[in-house]
């Protein structure tokens, strides 16, 4: 996330920034209006700044990776037929879409701690393999990857507690013919 936001800034955000929350001047002020162009109230390091634009690249991108690979997949993978099976619900695309786009945004603020961590130098990603080497590369790759089944298998779990289902899941067992 710290090397989108590396690229972001400078290219987006900081014209962003400047002008929906501009940083403010004295009124006797010397400086040419030109020196100001691109200054926000909220620097690159302020962590207000860095959960919005890592809110706004998560959202972006999860949309995008959502409806890239999910339309690839519906056109070229998809059985079309199971679309006139009797349990394939009226308008079931659209409303797995329109369920898929309001989870999003929750989603990425459950993320948005670990990308903040990350983009503030608190995480043990490094970038240098010898650092560590290859095995140490392999092993904590093995090992993240448990680690992230081991999560969703628990959070889905939890999903399926009696005081949270009929709230947050219920939805996504109602689709009893899934589409891509």
């Amino acid at each position: 996330m710290d090397a989108a936001l590396e690229i972001l800034d400078p290219l987006v955000f900081d014209r962003a920034y400047a002008y929906f929350h501009p940083a403010v001047t004295a009124p006797n002020a010397t400086e040419s209006l030109s020196s100001a162009v691109y200054e926000s109230a909220w620097a690159r390091d302020n962590i207000l700044r860095q959960c919005t634009s890592i809110l706004l690249i998560t959202q972006i991108g999860a949309s995008l990776l959502y409806f890239i690979f999910s339309a690839f997949s519906y056109y070229f993978i998809f059985d079309r037929r199971l679309e006139y099976h009797p349990r394939f619900l009226k308008n079931q695309v659209r409303q797995e879409i329109a369920s898929s786009m309001w989870a999003v945004p929750f989603i990425n603020i459950l993320t948005l701690p670990w990308f903040l961590g990350e983009v503030r130098g608190k995480s043990f990603l490094y970038s240098n393999v010898s650092d560590y080497g290859w095995t140490w590369m392999a092993v904590s790759t093995v090992l993240f990857m448990i680690w992230n089944d081991l999560l969703i298998y628990w959070i889905h779990r939890l999903e399926h507690h009696p005081s949270v289902y009929k709230y947050i899941h219920k939805p996504h067992h109602k689709w009893i013919m899934p589409t891509p």
